[in-house]
């Protein structure tokens, strides 16, 4: 985990981050991660495709991916990469991303409305993923969808 917030710090560096951004940190988590927002987001899977549509390319830098297997673009502004230890980082301006994997790990500060989900049931013996939002105690990765707000009010929803 501190790795993963390590990596936040990092992250919240490359810009200034503004009063009302919120963190999030994602750890082992199997399952779909959505953030539709603007701010930096940095993560990596083992397995799995992440979704990146980047609607103003002009407002930030361009998506970094790195790892992919193989890729698909749906128009100009949205791309999805697959593959294995895939890594992949968004910084600044407004984007979409959707992860969907195993092992999924992310670090994001901004502002945006977050999903979490598993991908299916999952008993209680392998559902070791955590979520953390505005440096609270780390959650099990929800065994249901769960969205909730990111800014600096949020608080840990629990799952």
């Amino acid at each position: 985990m501190l790795a993963v917030l390590a990596t936040a710090g990092v992250a919240a560096g490359a810009k200034p981050s503004a009063p009302n951004d919120g963190a999030l940190s994602v750890k082992n988590a199997e399952g779909r991660v959505v953030m539709i927002g603007r701010g930096v987001l940095i993560g990596r899977f083992d397995k799995g495709q992440v979704t990146i549509k980047d609607p103003n390319p002009n407002d930030g830098s361009k998506p970094i991916v790195t790892g992919a297997d193989s890729t698909a673009s749906f128009g100009e502004r949205t791309t999805r990469y697959y593959g294995t230890n895939v890594r992949f980082r968004i910084i600044g301006g407004a984007f979409s991303v959707t992860v969907l994997g195993q092992d999924i790990d992310l670090s994001a500060v901004g502002r945006g409305m977050v999903t979490l989900s598993p991908l299916g049931a999952k008993s209680s013996e392998n559902g070791d993923g955590i979520y953390a939002v505005n440096g609270g105690a780390p959650q099990p990765f929800p065994s249901f969808a769960l969205t909730f707000p990111l800014t600096a009010a949020t608080v840990s929803a629990g799952g």
